[in-house]
């Protein structure tokens, strides 16, 4: 049954849609396209020519539950360049620990920060590429 679905979008709820879609767009580099719902309060960004992150503002929440075991995860080829552009946009990434700049490692390899968006969403960056 697993090759019966493939992972479309991820969806966030976010307070200002704008404030927000700046982020994604600017320090994390992703492409925003063109919203096919027609409805304003709702930004796309394409993520790897097929998948979307969808950005739904309006969340009138100001101090949602944001827990740390809940985020969005996504790989980069190039650890050492993404971290350098949070740190050149000012974002502070932190390990499992929560250490502020620091990388855990897991045990298979794999390198992994985390962050969070402007809304509070947990973020994180890895370099996982081959294996799922």
């Amino acid at each position: 049954m697993s090759d019966f679905f493939t992972l479309h979008h991820v969806s966030l709820y976010v307070r200002d849609v704008d404030a927000s879609a700046d982020f994604y767009a600017n320090v994390l580099g992703l492409q925003e396209i063109p919203n096919r719902v027609g409805k304003t309060h709702i930004r796309w960004f394409i993520i790897d020519g097929f998948r979307t992150f969808h950005l739904i503002g309006g969340d009138p929440e100001q101090e949602r539950s944001r827990p740390f075991s809940t985020h969005v995860a996504l790989a980069t080829t190039d650890l050492e360049a993404a971290l350098a552009r949070l740190e050149q946009h000012g974002v502070t990434y932190v390990s499992l620990a929560r250490q502020p700049k620091d990388i855990t490692v897991r045990p298979d390899g794999i390198r992994q920060v985390y962050f969070q968006d402007p809304d509070g969403n947990w973020i994180e960056i890895n370099d996982a590429n081959a294996d799922p």
